[in-house]
């Protein structure tokens, strides 16, 4: 009877050794990237601008950026 048991156990065991080896294998990895837009800071308010842009004047505080 204690055999049949062990027996058991070490089935149920390998089975889910396998699937947690196949979730492990098969999670992506995701990698930090940056979103592709540059900004600048308004050094009034601390808003932020596309740094490609021609804007003057902050739509914010209205402060001049150059």
């Amino acid at each position: 009877m204690q055999d049949d048991a062990e027996k058991n156990q070490k089935e149920k065991k390998s089975i889910l050794d396998d699937i947690l080896g196949n979730a492990i294998a098969s999670t992506k990895k995701h990698e930090e990237t940056n979103a592709g837009l540059e900004t600048k800071k308004c050094k009034s308010c601390g808003a932020a601008r596309p740094s490609d842009t021609d804007l003057k004047y902050c739509d914010f505080c209205e402060n001049q950026f150059y």
